[in-house]
């Protein structure tokens, strides 16, 4: 009982002081301090969109982007396999090899790879007829690029051929939403 007495002036006091309590910076719940003159001098009602402004300033990101994959495989003759938009590099060679294998019924191998971005393949022919030589291989930002740097790789590699190009594709990111 005599403990009772004594948490009362306590309980009191408490009570006073949350009953006093003010929200921001001394400002009634609902409002905010404000400015005149330079100095904080008196409250004032919070603006509509006030928190809103101070949760948006780092927005959230709304998903991300996956990687993918591509590759090209060849028999070391004619026969070529292709794969696109793979999310693992195994899973694009895998498929390149397997249908390469398929159409050559010999052993096939990786020739390239490339991740987010264009491929191309150039051959040296002589008029329609494709001839004995090296093919090449390019990666680029587009098309266009894969195939420039294919074309110029196969003169090089085929000094006097014509070349042209056989294959592109593209093996670009997807984006996934959250």
């Amino acid at each position: 009982m005599n403990s009772i007495k004594n948490l009362l002036p306590l309980a009191i006091v408490l009570l006073a002081a949350l009953g006093d309590a003010r929200a921001e910076q001394g400002c009634p719940p609902g409002q905010i301090p404000a400015q005149a003159g330079g100095s904080m001098t008196s409250c004032g009602p919070i603006p509509a969109g006030y928190y809103q402004q101070q949760q948006t300033a780092s927005p959230r990101p709304s998903g991300e982007w996956i990687e993918t994959w591509g590759a090209i495989a060849s028999d070391g003759g004619d026969n070529l396999g292709v794969s696109t938009e793979k999310i693992k590099k195994s899973d694009a060679i895998n498929d390149a090899i397997s249908k390469c294998s398929a159409l050559s019924q010999k052993k096939c191998g990786l020739a390239f790879s490339y991740k987010n971005q264009c491929s191309a393949i150039a051959e040296p022919h002589n008029g329609e007829n494709a001839i004995s030589g090296m093919l090449s291989f390019a990666g680029g930002p587009s098309k266009e690029v894969a195939s420039g740097d294919a074309l110029s790789s196969c003169r090089k590699e085929n000094s006097g051929a014509e070349c042209r190009v056989i294959y592109t594709a593209c093996s670009e990111p997807i984006f996934k939403k959250y």
